[in-house]
């Protein structure tokens, strides 16, 4: 597989260590994603009163 990796940044003129190391962030960013997953903690919504101002209501989602 490394031997691919290598051929293809021989390819595109690039040298095949950057390839490797941005395959090896993408899968260290995967492992970490899984292990903290994002999470929002506020929700907001907006609504229009009768004299036709907007109101915008945060709320603190709880976990």
């Amino acid at each position: 597989m490394l031997e691919s990796i290598k051929y293809f940044g021989y390819l595109l003129g690039i040298e095949p260590f950057w390839i490797i190391l941005i395959i090896a962030l993408l899968i260290l960013l995967g492992i970490i994603k899984s292990i903290y997953p994002w999470m929002p903690k506020w929700k907001s919504k907006e609504t229009i009163q009768k004299d036709g101002s907007k109101v915008i209501k945060f709320y603190h989602l709880d976990e």
